[in-house]
């Protein structure tokens, strides 16, 4: 079976829904299912030239008055069998011009369980209208966990035979130990013990409450480094040095800003803290998981479903004692080489595996 999907996002940046449908683009091919990609923003992504030299293109049609008429044509001119969409409510005008161009399949993907922008009067009657265009015009309706589902399509999604949960996957990664002195690499000159997050630096994230649990942990158990990967910005991180400084644990705190091999980082820290306010599916969170990584993260829908299959992973809600949340890291840090291996075992037979996510794209796509 040969067809060809059109997967729509707002640009084809390295975020968490672009990175796992981009880890799909491979093994589908070898299934003759060829993918491209379309950017709403109309601008070039980080991933666009990584997408190209894998066979797959990238398409930019910006959002505008003209955007109908330019996104009806890119459709025709193509002969896409399948518009995938990624862009939550906008969707709905995505597949009515997809109807218009006669594209057969016309999937709608709910990736988040959080509308972040401001609900206004305007903005929900835009979101009911959209809510109907789906509902007419997408063949096929999924969410990156059962809450998207739930909160952005109805509560009873399941009568609806459209629908369908399909989790991002990661590949089954070999499994390494601790690497004496890796942490010394990066100036840590204490073998204390390293809580990791794996985030942008951005509110959402939650990196204050972060430095306040550092503080409390170091007060009740002990020096412990907090290691913050991820995209930087300027004006948070300020205000996480300031914090830190006041709470008297600056020294604790590093910096990694992004790096090219998460895994070393995964492998080498003895436990995740994740207090987003917010999520779809945290690839950060599985990712961890995958390598048996112990995590303690904000009980958002998302996590709590990912806990159902990986139990390496616990969760806790933002508005408990900060002491809760340093028991939880101090109980989960001390896994050995033997705990993370059972665990990693579990989630190459959970639905987290890239395997399965290719599998059950490929049975909607048929």
């Amino acid at each position: 079976m040969n067809k060809k999907v059109l997967h729509i996002f707002g640009k084809m940046d390295r975020g968490g829904a672009e990175l796992r449908t981009l880890a799909t683009l491979t093994p589908l091919q070898v299934k003759g299912i060829s993918l491209e990609f379309c950017s709403l923003s109309g601008e070039e992504g980080l991933l666009d030239q990584e997408i190209r030299s894998l066979g797959g293109e990238v398409h930019l049609c910006k959002l505008g008055l003209l955007f109908p008429i330019k996104f009806f044509k890119l459709i025709r001119a193509h002969k896409f069998d399948v518009v995938h969409s990624h862009v939550a409510m906008v969707s709905g005008y995505i597949l009515f011009i997809a109807w218009l161009a006669g594209v057969p399949q016309r999937i709608a993907h709910f990736r988040n369980t959080h509308d972040a922008a401001k609900t206004s009067f305007l903005r929900k009657w835009r979101n009911k209208f959209l809510h109907g265009l789906i509902n007419v015009f997408a063949t096929n309706i999924l969410g990156v966990c059962n809450a998207a589902l739930s909160i952005f399509w109805h509560q009873d999604w399941r009568k609806d035979p459209r629908c369908k949960t399909i989790y991002n996957g990661l590949q089954h990664k070999e499994l390494s130990d601790k690497k004496s002195g890796f942490w010394a690499e990066h100036k840590l000159q204490n073998d204390y013990p390293v809580m990791l997050n794996v985030a942008r630096l951005v509110e959402q994230k939650n990196h204050l409450f972060m430095i306040e649990v550092l503080a409390a942990y170091i007060q009740k158990h002990g020096p412990t480094y907090l290691a913050l990967l991820g995209k930087e910005d300027k004006e948070i991180q300020q205000k996480i040095i300031k914090l830190a400084q006041e709470k008297d644990c600056l020294e604790y705190v590093i910096f990694l800003g992004v790096q090219p091999n998460v895994y070393e980082y995964l492998y080498n820290a003895n436990v995740m803290i994740f207090p987003s306010l917010w999520e779809g599916l945290p690839g950060a969170v599985i990712e961890a998981a995958s390598v048996g990584l112990p995590v303690v993260a904000n009980n958002v829908p998302g996590v709590i479903e990912i806990s159902e299959q990986l139990p390496c992973v616990k969760y806790l809600s933002i508005n408990d004692p900060i002491n809760k949340w340093v028991d939880a890291l101090e109980n989960n840090s001390s896994f050995n080489f033997n705990n993370r291996k059972e665990h990693h075992q579990i989630f190459k037979q959970s639905q987290f595996n890239l395997n399965q996510c290719v599998d059950a794209l490929y049975a909607i796509y048929q």
